[in-house]
């Protein structure tokens, strides 16, 4: 089989994968208004070309707990254990303020905004996570929550060296209220990547004592 044959099999391979077994996580999503003025002053600052791969702005979300590859038949019951849990919480405001980088200052592997607001309130929901779905068999995160919405992945090194000192001019902006967790379904190779599965009010349980 030659090169292309390889890879339209590989697809195929995927998307069987993905079918039986799909990549989920749990999010708080953004708008797409907080969104696009992220990812036009990320571009602005940093220069378009920069990475390799930019977020779409109908994906932006600060990620509370990643579970990876799922068999189809624990939807169910991840569902049903994430909508008591957040039943129990309360929704709060949340803002974006900063940006920070993982990896290599000069080559970073991921640049995102971060909050400076409501960053307690995503880390009450990232341990309401945890302690919901370790019964179901997911190890809880070894490293500490840090709350993140990326922005863009994988540097592309060249003549145009990354500026750090530009993190600083990120905006400040007010997102709202989160009022409510989202379980997302990845589809690799695709824009937007994430659907949303289900969702999740906060205080449900509150609104209809």
């Amino acid at each position: 089989m030659n090169e292309q044959g390889d890879n339209v099999q590989g697809r195929e391979n995927e998307l069987s994968i993905e079918k039986d077994r799909p990549r989920i996580f749990v999010a708080v999503p953004v708008g797409e208004e907080i969104a696009n003025i992220l990812a036009s002053w990320a571009e602005l600052a940093f220069g378009a070309d920069t990475f390799r791969r930019w977020t779409d702005v109908r994906d932006a979300h600060f990620t509370l707990k990643f579970l990876g590859d799922v068999e189809q038949g624990k939807i169910a019951a991840i569902e049903a254990a994430l909508k008591k849990a957040f039943a129990r919480e309360t929704p709060f405001a949340l803002g974006v303020g900063g940006a920070g980088t993982f990896g290599l200052a000069e080559a970073p592997r991921v640049l995102f905004a971060e909050p400076n607001e409501g960053s307690e309130g995503l880390g009450r929901l990232a341990e309401a996570t945890e302690a919901a779905l370790a019964p179901l068999g997911f190890a809880r995160e070894k490293r500490s929550f840090r709350a993140h919405l990326t922005l863009a992945r994988k540097y592309a090194a060249g003549e145009k060296a990354f500026e750090p000192s530009k993190l600083a001019t990120a905006p400040a902006l007010s997102v709202g209220t989160v009022d409510r967790a989202v379980l997302y379904r990845t589809h690799m190779h695709q824009r937007p990547m994430y659907e949303r599965i289900a969702e999740f009010p906060l205080g449900s349980n509150d609104r209809h004592a």
